[in-house]
């Protein structure tokens, strides 16, 4: 699974990001998109001339009839843009004999929505295009800005005439549409080009959706340790999705190591093991699926690609010497890899059992990746050295690399790293849209995403990939080292996110170094145990990553590091996922997806060998009754029952409540974790028929958790 650094420079509040965006962009949403559009035509039709332009003499026009009679000429590329599409726009200058020329100064560009100026991302206002020598124009590039609004986009180019007297233009207009002023004696004309930026809606994903995911080569021959601690076969897998309450189980099959080829470029054993473990998993009701590693190659080594496919690799290079070396990821500009996983959804999505198929690693090997340097270089409006065009391969990447990492360190002035960021992410997001439009694949696709900075600083973004043809984004909750860290990735998602366009399901991993207490302690003096950070985590995330919105899902990452070997700290495997099952029961909660709550009130502390009470709560939410209510207090590390550890309803009518007390004791001290300790109840109910929202195709089961400290 893909890891994150964390960088803490942009401490910027959200809030205050978001005035600043808003005030730049000036874009909100086109409920005059009619107007715009009829204005336009209206333009096409009347080449109507602009006078008085700031107190001088301006001609407009977007799409001239005759264009020898008209200096300038406009044109974006297409009529329709997506968020991770690139605008190219070409302008074309005629002298009054229709021949193209190329100026001593050429033409300013700037584009408008809603009539307002937009400022791109890295703080662009204005372009100034480059002249091709081959289309004999002026050609540059306008990156759409980032969660740009949906709407029609109007780019206009400037350019002072020279000689006014030059251009039969009355000979054009009407007299009664001459609307010219000789006041200072200059002349003006400008060209319009109406675009429109759209968003691809998002797919219809039930909410709900819990996953648990499992990571290493399929474990043919090995023996796994269940919930219940007993052992057996692969199947075991399928016993912990159980135990964590998932719906669904995501398997990663896509694999490159050593000794793969360009014809069998991922690991055989676990293309093999697809069919039998999705077959297995729809049997026990839960929904499957497969993702690959899109551009990273095992082992992950750097400059040590021996034994892999030829691939074209990721390239850096030294800041002190400019020698250039090969990454251990593979380059982002690579066709035959993109072939490659796109003939792994192909095979993938014809096995009747996968229901979604996904990827991972997504990014290229920060710092590096400079392999990409001409190409954004040429396309992205960046401020370049004067004699740019004079510079070797070397001195140009060693320019990028050293002005990329000085900005990724710098507070201020990042509007360079940012044009990186974006450009890197345009080309992720095209590269996927040509895998699902090349594998054909239906079948929803999911991707692993980056959560820091909503994965800008990996060249990745939530909505570039949905309208590139993702269905589901799961962030990644990982290494967040402190409470405070993981306010701000919350705080950053939920004012870029809007709500109605994305479908999120975040995660977090089984990992203690990444939630240890001195790393994860929350507000005030609580010393929270590390299972108990993930559990509390998943619930924010699912709550505040989108403002006014919820996330459909969560996913529990991964069963192997619970069951076989993981930095469990001094959690065994079953807390952890219990601490999963909880955070999956409170997401679906909050759906009123099934036809029961859930509370369970324990006291902040006890003394060791002292008995409690843990109250359990159970309230029927439906019109209908639910029956067979089992409550039970689940095994966990130190604590004990006092007498039954199993309580059960015979029913619950309509709108009905039961507590059930359970009473509890911790068993001994344990300073290996704080002596903190977790109590689990879990409820199970018999299906039913309780109304259309609850969903009957989940597992009924619903875990509450709560830690309390020994004394």
């Amino acid at each position: 699974m893909d890891q994150q650094p964390l960088y803490l420079w942009d401490r910027e509040s959200p809030a205050a990001r978001r005035r600043r965006r808003q005030s730049e962009q000036q874009s909100t949403c086109c409920s005059c998109m009619l107007v715009v559009v009829s204005a336009l035509i209206a333009l096409i039709v009347l080449w109507r001339p602009v006078a008085d332009w700031r107190r001088q003499r301006h001609e407009v026009r977007t799409a001239p009839a005759v264009v020898e009679m008209f200096p300038l000429d406009l044109q974006a590329n297409a009529r329709v843009y997506y968020r991770h599409n690139l605008v190219r726009l070409a302008v074309r200058v005629v002298n009054p004999q229709g021949q193209p020329v190329k100026l001593d100064e050429p033409p300013r560009i700037i584009v408008r929505h809603d009539g307002d100026v937009v400022i791109t991302v890295g703080g662009v206002r204005r372009l100034v295009p480059a002249w091709d020598a081959q289309s004999k124009s002026y050609v540059c590039h306008w990156p759409i800005p980032w969660s740009a609004e949906s709407g029609v986009y109007v780019a206009e180019a400037e350019m002072k005439i020279a000689d006014p007297a030059a251009w039969p233009w009355e000979l054009q207009i009407p007299p009664d549409q001459q609307q010219r002023s000789y006041e200072d004696g200059t002349a003006y004309c400008i060209a319009q080009s109406a675009f429109e930026v759209a968003h691809r809606a998002r797919r219809d994903i039930p909410p709900g959706l819990c996953v648990a995911t499992w990571e290493p080569d399929f474990p043919q021959d090995v023996a796994l340790r269940r919930p219940d601690g007993t052992t057996g076969d692969w199947r075991v897998i399928l016993d912990w999705c159980e135990f964590v309450g998932a719906d669904a189980l995501w398997f990663r099959a896509g694999v490159t190591r050593q000794g793969c080829t360009a014809e069998r470029p991922f690991v055989g054993r676990n293309l093999e093991a697809v069919a039998r473990l999705a077959a297995a998993a729809h049997k026990r009701g839960l929904k499957f699926g497969v993702w690959a590693t899109a551009y990273v190659t095992y082992p992950e080594r750097r400059s040590d690609n021996r034994g892999l496919p030829r691939y074209e690799w990721g390239q850096d290079i030294s800041r002190r010497t400019g020698t250039i070396s090969d990454q251990a990821y593979i380059s982002l500009f690579d066709q035959d890899r993109i072939s490659h996983l796109a003939g792994f959804f192909r095979q993938m999505a014809r096995i009747r059992e996968v229901d979604f198929v996904g990827l991972d690693y997504l990014r290229d090997d920060p710092p590096g990746g400079y392999e990409i340097v001409d190409r954004f270089t040429s396309e992205m409006p960046v401020r370049l050295p004067d004699n740019w065009v004079n510079y070797s391969r070397k001195q140009r990447w060693k320019h990028l690399a050293q002005k990329v990492e000085s900005e990724f360190d710098s507070v201020a002035g990042k509007d360079f790293y940012e044009q990186w960021n974006w450009w890197r992410a345009h080309l992720n997001a095209g590269n996927v849209e040509q895998i699902i439009t090349q594998s054909g694949v239906e079948k929803p696709v999911w991707l692993f995403q980056l959560s820091w900075m909503h994965g800008a600083q990996h060249g990745q973004d939530a909505f570039m990939f949905n309208d590139a043809g993702v269905a589901l984004i799961a962030p990644m909750l990982y290494q967040s080292p402190s409470d405070r860290d993981f306010d701000f990735l919350l705080e950053f998602w939920n004012e870029y996110a809007q709500p109605g366009h994305l479908n999120l399901a975040a995660g977090d991993q089984v990992d203690d170094f990444w939630h240890k207490p001195t790393r994860g302690a929350t507000k005030g003096s609580r010393n929270p145990a590390a299972p108990e950070v993930l559990y509390e985590r998943m619930v924010r995330a699912h709550g505040e990553m989108v403002e006014g919105e919820r996330t459909i899902g969560g996913f529990w990452h991964d069963i192997s590091r619970a069951a076989v070997l993981g930095r469990r700290g001094p959690y065994p495997g079953t807390e952890w996922a219990l601490a999963g099952a909880a955070a999956f029961s409170q997401i679906r909660q909050s759906w009123e997806l099934y036809p029961i709550t859930v509370k369970m009130s324990v006291p902040d502390s006890a003394g060791i060998g002292a008995t409690f009470t843990a109250a359990v709560a159970v309230e029927n939410t439906t019109e209908a009754t639910v029956r067979d209510i089992l409550i039970k207090l689940e095994e966990t590390e130190h604590i004990s029952p006092v007498g039954q550890r199993e309580r059960r309803v015979a029913e619950l009518g309509p709108g009905e409540s039961h507590t059930v007390p359970l009473s509890v004791r911790i068993t001994r001290a344990d300073a290996t974790r704080a002596n903190r300790y977790m109590v689990a109840a879990r409820v199970n109910w018999a299906a039913g028929e309780f109304g259309e929202k609850r969903r009957a195709d989940l597992p009924r089961t619903f875990v509450a958790i709560k830690y309390l400290n020994g004394t």
